[in-house]
């Protein structure tokens, strides 16, 4: 587990000097990064609001590739003496992988941070921090979140904000909801893969210092037009009061919008649950447009029965119906074992030997012999695909597989204790898109192997196969 190092900004008098500064860091932190914290974390005077619950949670990318998630505090009175709170924040620096673990969504990293009493103010100020280690991670949606945020502000508010936040180089919102759960809904309703783009500060004032994406907006008017005379700076008041016209929603955002009126934030999670690879922002609204026809097309079907699948848009059939090899990536020749890549074509073409079962214009004919048949159910016909439990072991499983692949020995080891026991509990059926799209990373990763200088990366091919044969095994 990669560990999380950990920073204190505030006030102080160090034998480095006196005033804002580091005044606590574990050693793991980068240098340049501490740079950086030094120019986001909030000094004097930064709080937006100063009542008695007063915090900021605050999300932003870093040099090294790390993230930042903190807590910005009021912690006592100025040691200067010339007066105001004392600005205290506490960072906790997050690898990519770690926050993934957390569906990459700074709010889940917090509370189980805040959860472990680890965000607690320190007095006196240590001179030194340990590494500490999260354990746990969360589901891809919040879906209580969201149903009360369809409640207030509303779907239409919730598009709104969606859309506006994705259009904006910096967004000012407020609203009913306080802006720390308006913010988190926004997160809540993106990809996984578009959320770490959205850096935040839910209770600081805004400064060009600090180029946070998303921030809080002032309810003293006076300060809200101060606000909107700074290029790039968008506002959004879901309160109504002196907002601008609501943006025009595309696809992604209209998409939210029906998916919170209607309630199915369960199918969202599935859809969510699903990995997409090289979802550029500019596909969002295509793939909203695709989401909102199928959720139109399952609204008149038992929530309990699994909708067909329905291959990608890249897919082939041939006469027969049955999946062609073309929709898949060519294996590349990377200079590992020949046996290997025949294994690897052998797990393609029993993957394609299955996958006619699935389709529609064969549902009907397959009907009635199996009733002929009495043969029982399976578990993907008795299973509700939507709920929470069978979700969660479908993201365990993701999170599994993706590691596993990448080269991380440990779920490599827990992947082997769980995949049968998942085979059994949720069934062949049920699996069938999750192994289709570990069939096609793994590929794409052994594509991946051959770069263009002409280094061919083995190992890499070997660990993607490995997956393969304990997924794929008796087929």
């Amino acid at each position: 587990m990669t560990p999380v190092e950990q920073v204190i900004y505030t006030s102080a008098v160090t034998e480095r000097g006196a005033g804002y500064q580091i005044v606590a860091r574990s050693p793991g932190l980068h240098e340049e990064d501490a740079r950086e914290l030094a120019v986001w974390c909030p000094s004097h005077d930064s709080f937006l609001d100063l009542g008695p619950e007063a915090a900021s949670h605050n999300f932003h990318p870093l040099p090294s590739g790390s993230y930042c998630i903190s807590r910005t505090v009021p912690a006592g009175w100025e040691y200067s003496g010339r007066g105001g709170v004392r600005v205290y924040t506490h960072c906790l620096i997050a690898a990519p992988e770690t926050l993934l673990r957390f569906a990459n969504n700074p709010f889940a990293l917090l509370k189980a941070a805040l959860a472990g009493g680890m965000l607690e103010i320190r007095d006196p100020l240590p001179g030194r921090l340990e590494p500490i280690a999260l354990v746990g991670g969360a589901t891809m949606v919040d879906q209580n979140l969201l149903i009360e945020l369809s409640n207030q502000p509303g779907p239409q508010a919730i598009a709104a904000l969606v859309q506006a936040a994705r259009d904006a180089v910096c967004l000012a919102v407020a609203g009913p909801a306080p802006t720390e759960k308006l913010i988190a809904g926004l997160i809540n309703c993106l990809p996984l893969t578009h959320r770490t783009e959205f850096s935040f500060a839910t209770g600081l004032k805004f400064s060009p210092r600090r180029p946070f994406r998303l921030v809080a907006l002032p309810s003293d008017p006076a300060e809200r037009r101060w606000l909107e005379h700074h290029n790039n700076v968008s506002t959004l008041d879901l309160d109504g009061r002196t907002s601008p016209a609501s943006p025009s929603l595309d696809g992604w955002s209209r998409f939210i919008e029906r998916l919170l009126s209607t309630g199915r934030t369960a199918f969202f999670s599935t859809q969510m649950s699903k990995r997409r690879f090289n979802l550029a922002p500019e596909d969002l609204p295509v793939l909203g447009l695709q989401l909102l026809e199928d959720l139109d097309a399952t609204a008149l079907q038992n929530q309990c029965t699994r909708r067909e699948y329905r291959p990608e848009t890249d897919a082939s059939e041939n006469s027969d119906g049955e999946r062609s090899a073309n929709e898949f990536p060519r294996i590349a020749s990377i200079g590992a074992d020949a046996a290997d890549a025949e294994k690897l074509a052998a797990f393609k073409a029993a993957f394609l030997q299955h996958a006619h079962a699935a389709h529609r214009r064969f549902e009907n004919s397959e009907a009635e012999p199996a009733k002929a048949k009495g043969a029982h159910s399976g578990p993907a016909q008795t299973l509700d695909p939507e709920s929470p439990a069978i979700l969660e072991k479908l993201e365990l499983l993701d999170d599994l597989v993706y590691e596993s692949i990448g080269g991380n020995a440990r779920a490599m080891r827990q992947l082997q204790t769980v995949w049968p026991t998942l085979q059994k509990e949720l069934g062949a059926r049920l699996l069938f898109e999750s192994r289709e799209q570990y069939l096609r990373y793994a590929l794409s990763v052994w594509e991946d192997c051959v770069e263009k200088d002409g280094r061919r990366e083995p190992t890499r091919a070997v660990q993607a196969l490995d997956v393969l044969c304990l997924l794929f095994e008796g087929e």
